[in-house]
């Protein structure tokens, strides 16, 4: 009797598997049709190590070098922060996202990348996808050129509040090509300026010349809606003193960081604070 019901059950998971379609699960992905557990992650382009211990990464036809630093123990600047590659990456979209992320201990992250190569005299332009206004206090979003000495040749767009929550948070600076004041610390102009956004979109635009810098932001991504606060109006804001302005070729920095380094002092209200940037270009 157990050998009938054996090949009882034989039959039946025969006829079962003559009854499949061995062509529905083609048909399926001809279709377009995938099954969940072979749906493709998104496609991330993270930084390479290389031999020399750089990290880098090509973005927007230019290479990126990514700092990595994240011994608690050493914090390198701004802020005595750490920081860390895996906090940049571009995502399928060919996008470039910063992040800063918390800590077990109350420390958190940072995300700093530089071009190679150093750029002169033309127009840079950055075209961003994040609320810029909403930034938390205590976050500092930088997109500027740096020469390498503290106080003198650097030109900021910096996104933030400085601590002080009724702060503006757009700032435009440039610290003069030598020191001309007693505190070199103070050997800057600058402006600052508060914008309701409309939506995420921005741009922000500087054009470097010889003898002026101009700054400008718009709303979008585009240059048709300018920021109606913004210093100078529909001109921008113009630093023009003369012999005062950078004429340096400097590398191009973007840079996500916190003002205050100790967990006491600064808290996010997350665990994380991530900002993106659709586009950058050059034109000499």
């Amino acid at each position: 009797m157990s050998m009938i019901r054996s090949l009882v059950m034989v039959l039946f998971l025969a006829s079962s598997c003559f009854a499949c379609d061995p062509g529905e699960s083609a048909k399926a992905e001809s279709q377009g049709q995938v099954k969940p557990d072979t749906i493709p992650a998104p496609r991330i382009t993270a930084p390479i190590q290389g031999t020399d211990g750089q990290y880098r990464i090509a973005w927007k036809g230019i290479t990126w070098l990514v700092k990595h630093a994240p011994n608690r123990d050493e914090p390198k600047g701004p802020g005595e922060n750490i920081w860390s590659s895996s906090n940049v990456w571009i995502d399928e979209e060919d996008k470039l996202h910063l992040k800063i992320t918390r800590q077990p201990d109350g420390r958190y992250l940072c995300a700093e990348l530089r071009s190679e190569n150093n750029y002169q005299y033309g127009t840079y332009t950055w075209k961003v996808t994040s609320d810029l206004d909403g930034l938390h206090k205590d976050v500092i979003f930088g997109l500027f050129q740096y020469g390498g000495t503290d106080y003198i040749n650097e030109i900021d767009f910096e996104f933030t509040r400085w601590n002080k929550a009724n702060n503006n948070w757009c700032n435009y600076t440039v610290y003069r090509k030598q020191v001309t004041t007693s505190n070199p610390e103070t050997n800057y102009a600058h402006t600052d300026f508060s914008e309701p956004l409309d939506g995420t979109y921005s741009t922000h635009v500087y054009t470097r010349q010889e003898d002026q810098i101009i700054f400008k932001s718009y709303h979008g991504h585009d240059t048709n809606t300018p920021f109606l606060n913004m210093p100078g109006g529909v001109t921008g804001w113009v630093f023009d003193e003369l012999d005062n302005v950078p004429t340096k070729a400097m590398p191009v920095y973007i840079q996500l960081w916190t003002k205050y380094k100790n967990v006491g002092d600064y808290a996010l209200n997350s665990t994380e604070t991530e900002v993106v940037i659709n586009d950058f270009t050059f034109i000499p």
